[in-house]
């Protein structure tokens, strides 16, 4: 981190780093609040547009179908391409054969990575919609980051603690080569706690400017990322913040790795503006963008997915089997678990393990589900359509 590249505002907040004569790293100013934002180019209108979106979303997660499906299929999806930033390798298909399997066997060694991924952000989500801001601190951050980082013997540090050492950003194992070098490990409890007080923030009819949800998740992201707590994983506890604060009160949460994955380089320079030259218009202006293509995803997928099943349960009707038919109730089992064995979908529904197998067979016989690697011990059927619809790109 060259003082060069930092604005001179930026530059009084140096600090040297102990550990590393000569070096410096850079304690961030306090969490920026609603007044600090007030005349920011372009950000009002970007934010109102954001929120419109976000108000749209509202609206109809009330009379969208299947909201548990989309939830459960918009998790894993989100874990994959956050964990995929990150650099990890495993696909939508790879984490769904772990969890129907339960083995390696033939995936990405990463695959724990990206299944730890959906742990932390189901534990958060838990969390906030029984407490709400009140959920948010250091112990939930650090619960977050145990689960991310659970049975990964790669990750340095330790699991679910803040680091106790410097770290940085970029330039491998030289810090005077680094792009950026967060504040030393003695200033992370009182910038923590400055960064809590935005996340415990609830707007008060007295509030001259109101604090919007999404200039919070914005300002919560980048300054989240410049604090840097943890030895690694920071990235992805960051992005997990992102729906928990949605969520936390009381909205639907929005997903918004595909958009970042998408646009990484921007991504990442937007925070990078951020961290060294306080340049927090282009990086609300950028993540309230993403807030748009989120929620567009959002509902293409919950539609998609309701086209799907409704497919499935015609081609089931037309069968003209008895309604006590057990082939009734697996389409929704293979929108919301799109990846089964014969074990799995036998627990799902509590039916016989002869009965599950020839429910798969059928389906399968249909063009419904599709056989990988049929020589498995646990045989994979793979809802393709679903799949699809989960692998496709952000508009």
């Amino acid at each position: 981190m060259r003082k060069s590249d930092l604005s001179p505002e930026r530059r009084k907040l140096l600090v040297p780093v102990r550990e590393h004569p000569g070096s410096f790293a850079l304690v961030p100013p306090p969490t920026p609040r609603a007044r600090d934002l007030i005349g920011l180019q372009g950000v009002g209108d970007t934010l109102l547009k954001a929120r419109e979106a976000l108000n749209t979303l509202q609206r109809l997660s009330s009379v969208l179908p299947n909201p548990d499906l989309v939830t459960r299929t918009a998790d894993r999806r989100e874990a994959v391409r956050s964990s995929q930033i990150e650099g990890t390798h495993s696909g939508i298909d790879d984490l769904l054969v772990f969890e129907a399997t339960g083995s390696h066997e033939g995936l990405p060694p990463d695959v724990q990575v990206t299944k730890n991924y959906v742990y932390a952000l189901e534990h958060g989500l838990e969390r906030v919609r029984e407490s709400g801001v009140a959920a948010f601190s250091c112990g939930l951050i650090k619960e977050i980051h145990a689960r991310l980082v659970e049975n990964i013997d790669s990750v340095p540090g330790r699991p679910g603690e803040f680091r106790d050492r410097q770290n940085w950003i970029g330039g491998g194992l030289k810090i005077d080569q680094a792009r950026f070098v967060p504040p030393p490990a003695e200033y992370l409890d009182a910038c923590m706690d400055d960064l809590l007080d935005v996340l415990h923030y609830t707007p008060q009819e007295e509030d001259f400017f109101e604090f919007s949800i999404i200039a919070r998740m914005a300002v919560v992201h980048a300054q989240f990322e410049t604090i840097h707590p943890f030895v690694d994983g920071n990235g992805r506890v960051g992005r997990i913040l992102l729906p928990l604060m949605l969520a936390a009160e009381g909205l639907p949460p929005v997903y918004l790795a595909g958009y970042l994955k998408d646009n990484q380089r921007e991504y990442y320079d937007a925070l990078a503006g951020v961290q060294l030259r306080g340049k927090w218009a282009e990086w609300i202006r950028f993540l309230s963008a993403g807030v748009e293509v989120a929620v567009q995803e959002a509902i293409d997928t919950a539609v998609g997915l309701d086209a799907i099943i409704r497919k499935w349960e015609a081609m089931v009707a037309d069968m003209g089997l008895r309604r006590q038919s057990v082939l009734y109730r697996f389409p929704r089992l293979m929108a919301g678990t799109p990846v089964l064995t014969a074990h799995r979908a036998k627990d799902a529904l509590n039916i016989s393990f002869p009965s599950a197998s020839a429910a798969l067979a059928k389906f399968e016989e249909l063009g419904v589900l599709v056989q990988r690697e049929p020589q498995r011990r646990n045989r994979c059927f793979y809802a393709k359509e679903i799949i699809e619809l989960l692998d496709r790109p952000p508009l």
